[in-house]
């Protein structure tokens, strides 16, 4: 009784799913395989009614495998659609997602990696009618080597009502990765552009202003050209909502005075593209060059200028001072100059290391050999037979041969150690942070490596401008006090200055070492300074001593077990999120500090630990939340580039209003910090 309905049940399923099946081949095509790499076309509704036809082009590549964006860099060649043998087709575009950098066999390049889909704008002849589509696909995709792509795919897709298939949400998304159009709908309020020339080069300049702040955004360059990846130079406002950059090409790869250029910004807050119209103009480009570059100098002359009042440059000063006293005037103004000199050498091969770095993509920071312990041994141990020195407990006799070279001079080789406390100075200058030095260090890893260079050697000189000056005007000198048994005095003070930074850089390697190590480390450097004078060549117990020291600190008997102190009202930077803490409409300061940060110290103890400022946090129930960069760490590191920050203190409030966060100065103060509290509350 039952059995013809359930045929006929059966009947009806069988039908339907036919259709369906249909249907789903009609939605997309075969894949096209080649070696390591398929592609297939896609289609988000089953039929279609319109004039218009929005499909994908669906790659599928293999792992470490990437295609190019339509202006491909210094090599490769973007994919190419031909649509001859297509049926109702008039006109076939491909819309493009932001692309992403990469280097391949050496060249640097801008395209996709993985799965990518291109949605491709159709336009038909007749709505009316059913569409037929033939595309031949070339492409090029690399990975050690390259391989060329020659692809056929069809796909039919009928006239008749629009219906939803699978491949609607696909499609959706890889639409969502397009960078947006129109100006109105992304937070960029205004873009300007200028442009430079002159017989050799060209400068094509872009200013944004955004709503929110830039965070280490990407931009990239579409034109008639073919322009090749450069290293473009960013500026930041005070806010960050506002940044310049400057793109300078070869002008011969310029080949018009008037042509479009496609404009794409991408980071965590844009991915907006918009097309412009330049005009090259033939003008003085060194003109707008100079006035940035004469910018980084001074800047870079005021902050190295500062670091000499910085507490990190106390006991170079301390040693300086002695030999100010102990000199006649004659020779102290050569080792003045000669000071100067170790100064700006030893800044200049910083930025060299430093660059170095860089371009290797290698984590960089200033004060960064601060979290080094081999160094932070190194450093105590000379600023403790320094300090033995002072009390005169220790003397340095270098090799006799060292004493005849006639650039060094006689006396001991007194200018050598001039040239080395200019050295020492630069080092020990390294953990303070004065006003500027944030400034110019960012524009020193953010410019080229030219202006990078630049910036080291300025701040060299601005830190030696005191040297300079007195040697420039040797009449000074009048002005200090004759030799004489006081010195012996000052020398004692000085020493317990020296004393004091012993125990700051001890209490940084406590974070490395147990105390066992360090109660060894002070008889090792005891031993190092046990006879009054102590030769450097042939010293077997120096060597030994030096080599026992540094090799066992390496054991995990004298590791330091890493114990994460949370301080009273402070959330651990690592436990938290900070975004959470915004999303849950907190106000939230941050403050990244290490041991060996002294401008970190200062803002505790004037600041951050002052009475007011912690009933200022209170009243306004604001969360507070601190880093320790003591000991290198990749999220701090992460998180300090995305606001293209290279140094320490970072100090910054966050709200709901101000989720991109208020940069502080690198020098608290507590009226600064009122003001911005008030802003916030006044939103």
């Amino acid at each position: 009784m039952n059995i013809l309905p359930n045929l006929f049940k059966f009947f009806i399923y069988t039908i339907l799913y036919s259709l369906v099946s249909t249907n789903s081949m009609a939605i997309s095509s075969d894949w096209s395989v080649s070696e390591t790499s398929k592609l297939r076309l896609i289609s988000p509704y089953s039929q279609n009614d319109g004039k218009n036809l929005l499909i994908g082009l669906e790659y599928e590549m293999e792992p470490g495998w990437k295609t190019y964006w339509k202006s491909p860099g210094d090599g490769g060649f973007a994919q190419s659609i031909s649509w001859q043998n297509s049926t109702n087709i008039k006109n076939v575009n491909i819309l493009w997602p932001t692309p992403v950098e990469f280097e391949i066999l050496g060249l640097t390049s801008l395209g996709y990696q993985n799965d990518i889909i291109f949605p491709l704008e159709i336009e038909l002849e007749d709505e009316l009618q059913n569409t037929f589509l033939n595309l031949h696909v070339t492409f090029l995709i690399c990975k050690d080597v390259c391989i060329p792509g020659d692809a056929t795919v069809f796909l039919e897709i009928p006239f008749g009502e629009k219906k939803i298939t699978d491949n609607y949400f696909n499609l959706e998304k890889a639409l969502s990765l397009l960078p947006e159009e129109d100006l109105n709908s992304s937070y960029i309020k205004e873009i300007s552009l200028k442009t430079f020339s002159d017989n050799q080069n060209s400068v094509i300049q872009l200013q944004f202003e955004s709503d929110k702040s830039f965070y280490n955004p990407k931009i990239f360059l579409h034109s008639p050209f073919g322009l090749p990846v450069v290293k473009n130079s960013i500026n930041y406002s005070s806010n960050n909502k506002k940044i310049t950059t400057d793109f300078r090409f070869d002008r011969k790869l310029i080949s018009e005075n008037k042509f479009p250029l496609e404009v794409i910004l991408k980071d965590k807050n844009h991915n907006f593209v918009q097309v412009l119209d330049v005009q090259m103009e033939d003008q003085s480009l060194n003109l707008e060059i100079n006035r940035t570059y004469i910018y980084y100098v001074l800047i870079s002359l005021i902050a190295g200028l500062i670091l000499n009042v910085m507490p990190c440059v106390f006991p170079v000063l301390s040693i300086k001072l002695m030999s100010v006293f102990s000199s006649d005037k004659y020779n102290t103004r050569v080792s003045f100059i000669t000071t100067a000199f170790g100064i700006i050498t030893s800044f200049v091969l910083l930025g060299l290391i430093f660059l170095f770095l860089q371009y290797f993509n290698m984590s960089i920071a200033w004060g960064m050999q601060f979290q080094n312990p081999y160094f932070l041994i190194f450093i105590t141990l000379v600023i403790f037979l320094f300090m033995m020195n002072m009390f005169g407990q220790f003397e340095i006799i270098l090799p006799s041969k060292l004493n005849n070279l006639s650039i060094l001079g006689n006396s001991n080789n007194k200018y050598l150690k001039d040239f080395f406390n200019g050295f020492f100075a630069t080092l020990m200058a390294t953990p303070c942070s004065a006003p500027f030095v944030g400034t110019a260090i960012t524009a020193a890893f953010t410019q080229s490596y030219a202006i990078g260079m630049s910036i080291f050697l300025f701040m060299g000189v601005g830190m030696s401008l005191p040297y300079l000056l007195i040697a420039s005007f040797p009449k000074l000198m009048n002005f200090l006090p004759k030799p004489g048994k006081w010195m012996v005095y000052v020398k004692y003070i000085l020493g317990f200055l020296l004393l004091a930074t012993v125990l700051w850089l001890v209490n940084i390697l406590a974070n490395f070492f147990n105390s066992y190590y360090l109660i060894l480390l002070i008889i090792f450097f005891v031993v190092l300074s046990y006879r009054q004078k102590i030769p450097f060549q042939r010293n077997i117990v120096t060597i030994l001593v030096l080599f026992t020291m540094f090799s066992s600190s390496s054991l995990k008997l004298f590791q330091q077990n890493i114990i994460i102190d949370n301080e009273e009202d402070w959330l651990n930077f690592f436990d938290v999120e900070v975004d959470q803490l915004i999303e849950n409409d907190q106000l939230v300061f941050l403050d990244i500090t290490a041991d060996w940060c002294a401008t970190c110290q200062f803002n505790k103890l004037n600041v951050l630990n002052s009475a007011s400022v912690i009933q200022l946090f209170k009243d306004n129930k604001v969360s507070l939340v601190r880093a320790d960069w003591t000991r290198p760490n990749s999220k701090i590191n992460i998180f300090l580039e995305k606001y293209d920050r290279f140094g320490i203190p970072f100090n910054a409030f966050y709200s709901n209003n101000f989720p991109e966060g208020l940069l502080l100065s690198e020098l608290l103060s507590e009226k600064e910090i009122v003001k911005v509290i008030n802003k916030i509350n006044n939103e």
